[in-house]
């Protein structure tokens, strides 16, 4: 845990090459947008950590549509891992063969523009009776997936029930299985069994391997400007997607941007690994896949809060700006923490610096007035 304990906040980082290899291997530099009025952004993942991207991008990118004019929802569009099979989203994969639908439903939630359905989604049952510890959102994208025996379309439905900005898209609508490979050699089966591995898994795969894409997700990502990976439970949340043999491709095809936002916790399954130690996993498990920026909070954390977590055995994300450097990738530091008791990204913080870094790629208007167009 030394790395851990001795992580303080950098000063900004000098820009550095932010070239990657496309399927020929030809170096190429990601390309400018149009303008941020017309960007379009992908973000792939899933857990807690993906919502919050969503929701600040909500608020934000989306906040540049003219007046009047019709939405357009594949401005942002969310990818997201189905490969959950722990807790009320295993229960419902158990007991009725349906696509894992809690992570989709905390993208929903995040894109939603009904407040009123938005708490009925979210409403979780407790006691002890059958539909205990389920939330009403899981029930309602199973019952859906029921009638019309199509998830893509169970999830399209729940859309126009919430008044969804943007668009969420499953990464496949075959059912997958996360596998790990401990350390030791030993393999370890689940998403749940996976979280818990303590630091000890060193690679995981999808089974079935060949699990195709979500054509619409593949059309997203090929139309992108802005790739935006994390943050999230690295083996649980940002890997199972880009696991998908065509998602390397397709964003390496696209031109986009691709950013990195980096956890600022250590959790169970990343026990002791840095900055640079989560981009040589992406780099290991997506060798395809072009990263660019790495976004790193510089938020200054209090001491009791640290100890909390310490308790609890999660401590900083250790950055080294040099070691991200000497990957490939350039470090952009910000404060993008919440004011909270809890260790949790800005859902605002985080889309302002999304969209500086991309704003500083090409023409169109300066991120700053966008930012205060939305009001942050």
């Amino acid at each position: 845990m030394k790395d851990e304990l001795g992580w303080t906040p950098g000063p900004e980082c000098e820009a550095v090459s932010t070239e990657s290899p496309g399927r020929d291997g030809a170096l190429r530099r990601p390309s400018a947008p149009r303008s941020l009025g017309g960007l379009r952004v992908v973000a792939i993942g899933g857990g807690t950590g993906l919502p919050v991207v969503l929701a600040g991008l909500k608020r934000t990118l989306l906040a540049t549509e003219p007046r009047g004019a019709p939405p357009d929802p594949e401005r942002l569009t969310a990818i997201v891992t189905v490969a959950d099979d722990g807790g009320s989203s295993g229960r419902l994969r158990r007991a009725y063969g349906v696509l894992a639908p809690g992570d989709i439903r905390n993208c929903l939630l995040a894109l939603s523009s009904d407040g009123a359905m938005s708490r009925l989604f979210g409403f979780r049952f407790s006691g002890d009776g059958d539909v205990a510890g389920h939330s009403l959102g899981n029930l309602i994208l199973t019952a859906l997936s029921l009638v019309h025996g199509d998830f893509s379309e169970a999830v399209k439905r729940a859309e126009e029930i919430l008044g969804v900005r943007g668009r969420v898209l499953a990464s496949t609508t075959q059912s997958v299985a996360l596998v790990g490979e401990l350390e030791d050699g030993g393999t370890i089966r689940g998403e749940s069994a996976i979280g818990q591995a303590c630091g000890r898994a060193r690679r995981i795969r999808l089974e079935p391997e060949d699990a195709p894409l979500l054509p619409e997700a593949r059309e997203a990502l090929r139309r992108a400007d802005l790739v935006v990976i994390g943050p999230g439970s690295l083996y649980t949340s940002l890997l199972p997607p880009l696991l998908l043999r065509e998602v390397p491709d397709a964003v390496a095809e696209s031109g986009a941007r691709v950013v990195l936002v980096m956890n600022v916790m250590t959790e169970g399954e990343t026990l002791g690994l840095s900055a640079a130690g989560h981009l040589r996993a992406l780099r290991r498990h997506a060798p395809q896949l072009p990263l660019h920026d790495v976004l790193l909070n510089t938020t200054p954390i209090a001491r009791r809060v640290l100890a909390r977590y310490g308790a609890r055995g999660s401590f900083p994300v250790a950055c080294d700006d040099r070691q991200v450097a000497d990957l490939g990738c350039r470090p952009v530091k910000r404060r993008l923490l919440a004011v909270s008791r809890k260790i949790r990204h800005d859902p605002r913080a985080v889309a302002a610096a999304l969209l500086e870094v991309i704003a500083g790629q090409g023409p169109g208007p300066p991120a700053a007035a966008l930012v205060a167009q939305a009001g942050i």
